[in-house]
């Protein structure tokens, strides 16, 4: 097979979560050019028109669904709709989380802490469980989870807590389901983003433009990660080149974790 097939998800069936804006928008488009047909899911349904005319701008089909995946019953409908529609799931790239919540530990409150770890960890657990029923009985498919550098590291100039232990343990989620469904050839990966162009990155650095510098300083290629690089190893992943791989966590962040 030549590297052209193995990049290709020609008709592969993809599900994304998070997918309204950001990073699911732009995993989700670069998936549907490498050839997949997409299920994309958010909490606000209205909120996936252009992300839906995106993967449609592509030639292929699209089913958007109004999810929450902390919602056991949200979850099980949406993998069902799913393969209703479609009849199976080769990919599922576990996006949907929520944002740092910048706060000193001894000013956290359960409730903010829970919301988090909720979303971040119980989320992609459940949206794993649930489609990994599916893939587990055709003996094949691709989990990207999407963790961050914040699992690996405490990041300078923010306060450390919910998020980094969400992330940290997003890892540690990757490694125990590699482990159980390798049997069943299906692959659990990883990837663990640094600092990114997102519209929440972004208002928050115009905020602060001082921190803003610092980081920037801090990242040997001098800059933000730019979304589409991030889609495009997210496709690749997706993709039979990484047939190879499972429980791995591809860390791509402008070398800011080399410090």
């Amino acid at each position: 097979m030549g590297l052209h097939e193995l990049l290709s998800l020609k008709d592969k069936i993809a599900l994304v979560t998070g997918a309204s804006r950001g990073l699911g928008q732009g995993f989700a488009a670069a998936l549907a050019e490498a050839g997949a047909h997409l299920s994309i899911v958010s909490r606000h349904r209205d909120e996936l028109t252009d992300t839906a005319e995106r993967v449609k701008g592509y030639g292929r089909e699209v089913l958007s669904l109004q999810v929450d995946v902390t919602r056991e019953a949200d979850v099980r409908e949406m993998v069902a709709k799913t393969v209703e529609r479609y009849g199976h799931i080769d990919i599922l790239v576990n996006n949907a989380a929520t944002e740092r919540r910048n706060i000193p530990p001894e000013e956290t409150s359960l409730e903010s802490w829970s919301f988090v770890i909720d979303t971040n960890l119980n989320g992609p657990f459940l949206c794993a469980r649930e489609v990994g029923k599916v893939m587990i009985p055709r003996k094949r498919g691709k989990i990207i989870n999407i963790a961050s550098m914040s699992g690996m590291i405490i990041n300078r100039y923010f306060h450390g807590g919910s998020y980094d232990v969400s992330k940290s343990a997003v890892v540690g989620l990757t490694k125990a389901l590699a482990v159980e469904w390798a049997k069943h050839n299906v692959n659990v990966i990883a990837v663990a983003p640094g600092y990114y162009g997102t519209a929440p990155n972004q208002k928050w650095f115009e905020a602060n433009p001082e921190i803003r510098q610092r980081v920037i300083d801090m990242i040997p290629l001098n800059r933000l990660g730019k979304i589409e690089e991030l889609a495009a190893l997210v496709t690749v992943l997706a993709s039979d080149v990484s047939n190879y791989m499972t429980g791995s966590t591809v860390v791509i962040d402008g070398g800011y974790t080399l410090w």
